[in-house]
């Protein structure tokens, strides 16, 4: 098996995640327009990214490393697969039970607080949009378990483009139902989130009728003593603490941001879906494609291939998340002003926005490989280290962010989250080599520094591109940038015989 297939796979899941972002990125413009970077907008993300925490605890994080295995062997078993129902409808109406749950306890909580005056201000502004944007949780939650029957019956395409529907109504709501309620943002937010909660139920909605073509109708069950859902819950407790790293520290980020003035938040939220994605169409889609390749080697004991595999991988992901970084900190500003600037979002919000773009560009290398690093240790069935690593970078990140947001405020912030990546990354490949051998081959320091060479050179082409094109239109000076930036890149990559570029054109054996 060559690497010419992990490539193949690498193009499809990329162009399928370039959609979704795609998608998701007009999502911020609509919403740009209605609400800039304003408190309003600021207290409803974290209203919002609070039952996205528990979404990835107990949904995503649990359903696909607890129940996609064990569910599984049910479905694989002659003698089981008549039970596999019966497992099915007992954690999907876990699931429903302990969200509902809860909800509920989020709501007498939030009353008790707003009841008493504990809370300053903001937070109570926050409590008061918890209680409308919370119920999305009960919702994908149930969506996350259709993705995981129809991911285990090696159905792909439904469950990896509903993140669509959820943009539809987040669109909707702004589109059709905000101006109903005049221009008041503290009034809008509301519709914003029921469009939310619309769209969680949208994601598990569109999903129910292939489930139950492919595996029969939806139960409740609530036989929770089967062995299936125990053995679940058995392998649930480590995986919360892996899964929970990632939205900690963006809540962390988050919390500290909404320390400093108004609009933080929001200038954060809007950088962040730019710069993360060159990490969801290169790192994402890369990692995805190589785990199933690297565990195969694994199982085998073939270790040469494996680290092979990692090194191409490795490579491939600096020599597109070098210069996607580099593109990011030079069109920072112009990218910005042509996605969001309109409506409420005027000239301020472009600066404090692209202002935390240029710090969170510096990372998207390191972020994108450590997925790569990552992936390695699940192939050799080692959750821990990674896991480790993660619990360690939670308490540099809180530091660093109380540190730097001192100096640059939100950019403080963003660069910290650089800081963090580069530490993460340093620390597995340590780890790495130290566990399993160097990943890298002989010559991998100098393929990285001639790439870090292209891309400076490159970079600096970029800029005296882009004061040519200062005075058009940004939509203009980005897409001549892009377009002709890309084929300056590549093409130098090819006559200087880059295999990077090179590659794509060898026949897979």
């Amino acid at each position: 098996m060559t690497f010419q297939k992990v490539k193949k796979s690498f193009i499809l899941l990329s162009l399928v995640t370039v959609l979704c972002r795609v998608a998701g990125l007009f999502r911020e413009m609509v919403t740009a327009r209605y609400f800039g970077t304003s408190g309003v907008y600021d207290a409803f993300l974290l209203a919002f990214m609070i039952p996205n925490f528990f979404r990835g605890l107990l949904a995503e994080g649990a359903l696909s490393t607890c129940f996609i295995p064990v569910f599984s062997e049910y479905v694989a078993d002659p003698e089981k697969k008549k039970e596999s129902r019966e497992v099915a409808s007992a954690v999907f109406t876990f699931l429903f039970t302990a969200t509902l749950l809860l909800y509920l306890l989020i709501l007498g909580i939030s009353w008790f607080l707003l009841k008493t005056g504990m809370l300053s201000p903001k937070i109570a502004h926050v409590a008061l949009l918890l209680r409308v944007t919370f119920p999305y949780l009960l919702f994908v939650s149930l969506a996350a378990w259709c993705m995981g029957i129809l991911n285990t019956y090696r159905s792909f395409l439904l469950p990896g483009l509903h993140p669509l529907v959820l943009d539809f109504f987040w669109i909707a709501s702004l589109l059709f139902f905000a101006p109903r309620f005049g221009a008041a943002l503290d009034k809008t937010v509301y519709v914003l989130g029921i469009g939310v909660i619309l769209g969680g139920a949208g994601q598990f909605l569109v999903q129910v009728p292939l489930v139950a073509k492919v595996h029969g109708p939806l139960r409740f069950n609530w036989n929770w003593r089967h062995p299936a859902l125990k053995q679940m819950l058995m392998l649930f407790s480590p995986v919360i603490v892996g899964t929970a790293v990632g939205p900690i520290n963006l809540l962390v980020d988050y919390s500290f941001a909404h320390r400093l003035s108004g609009g933080m938040v929001s200038a954060l939220w809007y950088a962040t879906r730019i710069y993360q994605l060159p990490l969801g169409i290169i790192g994402v889609s890369l990692a995805t494609v190589l785990l199933p390749h690297l565990s195969l080697q694994a199982a085998r004991n073939d270790l040469e291939s494996v680290r092979d595999h990692l090194n191409k991988s490795l490579t491939h992901g600096f020599f597109f998340l070098i210069p996607a970084a580099a593109w990011i900190a030079v069109y920072r500003t112009e990218t910005v002003t042509a996605l969001f600037m309109r409506g409420n979002f005027d000239l301020y919000s472009v600066q404090i926005t692209s202002f935390a773009l240029l710090f969170f560009s510096i990372g998207i290398p390191f972020y994108g490989v450590a997925m790569l690093l990552t992936r390695g240790f699940y192939a050799f069935k080692d959750t821990l280290t990674p896991v480790k690593i993660g619990l360690f970078s939670i308490t540099v990140n809180a530091v660093l962010d109380a540190t730097f947001m001192r100096f640059w405020g939100q950019g403080g912030i963003a660069f910290a989250t650089s800081v963090v990546g580069i530490l993460n990354y340093t620390l597995l490949y340590s780890a790495f080599r130290r566990k399993f051998g160097s990943c890298y081959g002989s010559g991998i320091v100098p393929r990285i520094f001639s790439i870090s060479l292209l891309s400076g050179g490159w970079a600096v082409a970029l800029e005296i591109f882009r004061r040519f094109f200062i005075s058009v239109n940004p939509w203009i000076s980005i897409l001549a940038g892009g377009l002709g930036g890309a084929i300056l890149y590549l093409g130098i990559a090819y006559l200087l015989r880059f295999p990077e570029v090179r590659g794509w054109r060898q026949r897979s054996s």
